[in-house]
């Protein structure tokens, strides 16, 4: 089985470029979503609390919060989306949600585009600069928006679905909103403020991590990458990462061991001996904390998902 990517034929409409919809997410504590579609893009989902299946994308998307939070599970990283709060989101980027503590609800925006847009945004703006600030993060930038901004942007958003308008008008004005965001946000000296202010070794420390052949080996891997002592390393992931060196090469352990149990048969045992788990209780309990349920549970939540894909 392949990793989940939404394709771009599935989520926009050629003739303009980009979508808008609309969600509003309520969690269960069972094991099944259902998803009610409503006219104008608008969705209503009740979602297991373990979580939506994590993919990606062949197109931009940029989340907006109107109201409550969520977590928004991110290669290998958790980040708390509160109210008025805007992630962009690149196609790479594997992520999927989870409830936030307190939160049973959350509705958002979700703003999906052609990646023929960069295009435009750089020649309207004569530099290219905005797109390396934002993909050269280990996360996606996440910023806040002042709540009468985010009533104005959303309501900008969903009138775009509006039929009364030509695909060529909804277009432009895509585009217009689209370079007024990533200039505000990617171009401004005073708010080249990406979610994470961690040092640059940290961000190319945690980007080789990511990788299978470092995170199986572990700590030890970790320290010969960065050259820091174990008590440094503890140190500054805490500070800037909020978790220990060990809760984070864990935590990229069992994504992985997710998206093996997604996309492949591999029995569970050989996943958790693969990926060097000290042993199978061990796996379990560290994968039942992170995804609320098991391991099998897990693939067999996947394999549903797909179908409805």
């Amino acid at each position: 089985m392949r990793p989940i990517t939404l394709e771009l034929d599935n989520f926009i409409n050629p003739a303009v470029g980009a979508e808008v919809s609309f969600h509003s997410i309520s969690w269960n504590a069972g094991r099944k979503q259902s998803s009610i579609p409503s006219g104008g893009n608008l969705h209503y989902h009740s979602l297991p609390s373990g979580g939506t299946v994590e993919h990606s994308h062949e197109f931009g998307e940029l989340i907006l919060i109107l109201s409550g939070s969520i977590v928004h599970r991110v290669n290998g990283e958790r980040q708390l989306l509160e109210a008025n709060s805007i992630a962009f989101v690149r196609p790479d980027d594997r992520h999927g949600f989870l409830p936030a503590p307190d939160a049973p609800n959350c509705e958002l925006l979700l703003l999906s585009f052609h990646l023929e847009f960069f295009v435009t945004i750089s020649r309207y703006l004569e530099d290219d600069g905005f797109l390396h600030r934002y993909t050269e993060g280990v996360l996606p930038a996440v910023f806040r928006l002042p709540e009468s901004r985010m009533n104005e942007l959303s309501l900008q958003l969903l009138n775009l679905n509006s039929r009364n308008s030509t695909p060529a008008v909804r277009k432009i004005r895509f585009k217009v909103i689209l370079v007024e965001l990533f200039t505000r946000f990617f171009l401004a000296p005073d708010n080249a403020e990406h979610a994470s202010r961690a040092p640059e070794w940290l961000d190319t420390l945690c980007e080789l991590m990511r990788k299978p052949e470092n995170f199986i080996p572990g700590l030890h891997r970790m320290q010969q990458l960065s050259g820091y002592t174990p008590e440094h390393l503890c140190k500054v992931f805490r500070k800037y990462l909020d978790k220990s060196p060990t809760e984070y090469v864990n935590e990229l352990r069992i994504n992985h061991a997710a998206r093996l149990l997604a996309d492949t048969d591999e029995p569970i045992a050989s996943i958790s001996y693969r990926l060097n788990f000290q042993s199978l209780s061990r796996f379990y309990h560290l994968f039942r904390k992170q995804y609320a349920c098991t391991p099998a549970e897990y693939r067999r939540r996947a394999l549903s998902a797909k179908r409805l894909l």
